[in-house]
């Protein structure tokens, strides 16, 4: 075995010399249970119930007969806390809480909290108990003072959620997890790309193929909802939409029935609060193969809809989303037309049934109807056959923007005929024009206060990206650096960012505000995150470079003539040893190192060859080779 290990190692000497390779080490980013694969960790499991599939289906068929959005899951009330359920352990320095939730036959799993109010260094994350699919680090960042989040929907029937603190935090109770929804509605995620053409029909036309090359903004401003409303949950569509004091506002438009369940019950306050967002949510190729990494964003209150008592107006519900707009997300804040002309021809972009992002296509001018008891409220259309598909709507398309010849929004889905058995069906899209002024007097009924607060009079408005927006960047003199020294951080942010928010994992200092943090020191072995967020008066961003500093074990002098040092620093939980070896492979010299005593070790040279050494430390989760030269000088002459 010692020659075999010989012989790789020099192998490894000539090739890989300096050789880093470190594991999944550092937290922030990747889940402390995705590091714990040799030690023995036993996680609670519950289970909150099973519906029954078949009963919610069959309800499921009449409610969209009757224009209801499309159910996609259903909430079983919990209760679980860090105080009744699950179990605490200690590593890697932080107090890791456990629990898995089980919830047999589920497509995915969506979590909804109440007292919600995560402290600094805190971090939560959900992942899929095969570690598939994970979501996180969630964090202080995400509390809202209503104390309610909730979060998108992790694959698979069984997930674990993880929260951890630092080591000497006291692990108070900061969240309860009030319900679990069950998903039983097929849905794709990241890490399933050969079920993505299952949840919609096989007709619809993914945006990315070349139907969608004239609309590649619009296709930005369109997102997939997950509609909370009591204990269910629907998919719905919804479209980022400009105002005309262009001060990107981050309003939303949808459809007032998403807000309505099939039973009659109106989603409450509480409820808007908790639903999710998902933007960018489609296919990177025309063939439906390739899904995208979604980013989402939690919460919004309503600020004017169509009606909450009937349906005989035009359908629409404008919301503001709790958040600005990261500017990762590269979105798109619509224009739209409000004179009610109709349009020969445009597209619909929508997430049928739930699915990635599609585009419908119309080429025949749209004509004018109804859907409750008032005229003239609604547009109606059919679709047209296109390149790669015959573009219809689903379920889950509800609330989803028309757009006119122009690339601007005249209009909202209400519900129709149409689907991948019946192409030639009619849709019906409540008018822009209509939700304008003509649902009622209040303004909590009407678009006009909400999209032209500066009441210019504009009929129409074209559509931008936030131009204003400032960006996180930044840039360190070197990603590696030896334990115990140190390294700049240079700001590089753009647009104009009037504060700054710096956090250097396991740096010193770790946290600052200044645009310049000055010189940060690394005292531990690891991968470790940085952290930037900046802002100016028209929002903030934020960039987490994962794993972006990479800190070594300290080898010097080098040359070394007498002596030479090992410094590893001072982690009792990062046991090291030292092997050195010659330049043919033998080794001449093993030690361990006491991490418990600083992480330092002097090794005597005086009776070695000069000539070329490999000094290679070894932690429980990494592995570092350096280069030393055992010189003919004194380590005082050099």
């Amino acid at each position: 075995m010692k020659n075999i290990f010989l012989i790789i190692f020099t192998f490894f000497l000539i090739l890989f010399l300096p050789v880093f390779s470190f594991g999944q080490l550092s937290h922030g980013g990747i889940p402390q249970g995705f590091l714990l694969k040799n030690k023995s960790v036993s996680i609670t499991k519950v289970s909150p119930g099973r519906p029954d599939i078949e009963k919610l289906l069959h309800e499921d068929a009449v409610n969209e007969a009757a224009g209801m959005p499309e159910r996609m899951g259903i909430g079983f009330i919990a209760g679980y806390n860090t105080s009744n359920a699950g179990s605490w352990i200690t590593y890697g320095g932080r107090q890791i809480w456990n629990l898995q939730i089980e919830l047999p036959g589920a497509v995915g799993i969506g979590l909804y909290f109440t007292d919600f109010n995560l402290p600094a260094g805190a971090e939560l994350f959900i992942y899929s108990a095969d570690k598939q699919h994970f979501i996180g680090a969630f964090s202080n960042h995400n509390n809202h003072p209503s104390g309610l989040f909730a979060t998108e929907i992790v694959k698979g029937d069984k997930i674990i959620v993880e929260y951890s603190v630092p080591e000497f935090t006291v692990p108070d109770n900061k969240f309860t997890i009030s319900e679990v929804l069950f998903v039983y509605r097929p849905m794709s995620f990241p890490v399933n790309k050969s079920a993505l053409n299952e949840t919609s029909g096989s007709c619809q036309v993914n945006t990315i193929c070349n139907e969608g090359d004239n609309w590649r903004d619009q296709i930005k401003s369109v997102v997939k909802i997950v509609v909370k409303t009591g204990l269910s949950s629907f998919w719905c569509t919804g479209s980022l939409i400009n105002n005309t004091a262009y001060d990107f506002e981050p309003y939303l438009l949808t459809a007032d029935h998403c807000a309505r369940s099939g039973s009659g019950a109106y989603a409450s306050p509480q409820d808007v609060l908790q639903w999710v967002f998902y933007f960018r949510n489609e296919s990177q190729e025309c063939d439906n193969t390739v899904l995208s990494e979604s980013k989402t964003l939690t919460g919004a209150v309503k600020v004017a809809s169509s009606s909450p008592l009937q349906n005989d107006g035009s359908d629409f519900y404008l919301l503001l989303l709790n958040n600005n707009i990261p500017a990762s997300f590269e979105a798109y804040f619509s224009g739209w037309d409000r004179t009610g002309d109709f349009s020969p021809s445009g597209v619909g972009i929508h997430h049928p049934s739930g699915d990635v992002k599609k585009i419908s296509t119309y080429t025949t001018q749209l004509t004018n109807d109804q859907w409750g008891n008032n005229p003239e409220t609604h547009f109606r259309l059919n679709w047209s056959a296109t390149a790669n598909g015959h573009g219809t709507t689903e379920g889950g398309s509800s609330g989803s923007p028309l757009f006119d010849n122009k690339g601007r929004i005249i209009g909202l889905l209400t519900g129709g005929q149409s689907g991948c058995t019946n192409l030639t069906g009619f849709d019906y899209y409540g008018k822009f024009s209509y939700s304008w002024l003509s649902n009622g007097s209040n303004d909590t009924l009407k678009l006009q206060p909400w999209l032209d607060p500066l009441n210019i009079g504009s009929v129409n408005l074209n559509g931008t990206y936030n131009d204003k927006q400032v960006y996180a960047r930044f840039h360190a003199d070197t990603n590696i650096v030896a334990v115990e020294n140190s390294l700049r951080f240079n700001d590089l942010s753009q647009g104009n960012p009037v504060s700054w928010k710096w956090r250097f994992e396991g740096g010193k200092p770790e946290f600052s505000t200044l645009r310049d943090p000055g010189f940060v020191k690394y005292s531990k072995l690891g991968r470790f995150n940085v952290s930037l967020t900046v802002t100016n008066e028209f929002g903030a961003d934020s960039l987490l470079r994962e794993n972006y500093i990479t800190v070594v074990p300290k080898i010097f002098p080098n040359p070394a003539y007498e002596y030479f040092n090992v410094m590893t620093g001072s982690d009792p939980s990062k046991e090291c040893s030292i092997l050195v070896a010659d330049a043919t492979g033998r080794i001449v010299y093993e030690a361990q190192i006491n991490q418990g005593q600083g992480g330092f070790k002097q090794i005597n040279t005086q009776f070695w060859k000069t000539g070329l050494y490999v000094v290679r430390v070894n932690g429980p989760d990494f592995s570092y080779s350096g280069k030393l030269i055992r010189s003919v000088y004194k380590n005082s002459d050099r």
